[in-house]
């Protein structure tokens, strides 16, 4: 992850945290995992939207083993993504529950 991508991260997970907080969620196990999970996953979107798709898009067809090892760094990039989405479906399935708890006793 580059220094950029490591920044929008933390900054993603301070405000997470905080929305995490002001919904009662904070103190659940699995917060940190999802606060984790969802700033790497826009962390890792955003590169591949600013980055990645753009570089694909200028190299030259003549260039075919860049554009070849550009596709393998994309395959890596979303096999992460892939990951983080699937790591983080018990996170979010336990806030949907949190959320859904609290307005029926409420």
């Amino acid at each position: 992850m580059s220094d950029s991508e490591t920044r929008h991260v933390i900054e993603l997970q301070t405000r997470l945290r905080e929305k995490l907080e002001a919904l009662g969620f904070a103190s659940d196990p699995r917060a940190r995992e999802l606060v984790h999970h969802l700033a790497e996953i826009a962390a890792r979107c955003r590169t591949f939207e600013q980055q990645s798709l753009p570089l694909f898009n200028e190299l030259s067809p003549e260039h075919r083993r860049s554009v070849a090892q550009l596709l393998m760094e994309i395959k890596g990039d979303l096999d992460a993504i892939q990951d983080s989405i699937t790591d983080a479906q018990p996170a979010l399935r336990a806030l949907f529950e949190h959320l859904i708890q609290e307005d029926s006793s409420g």
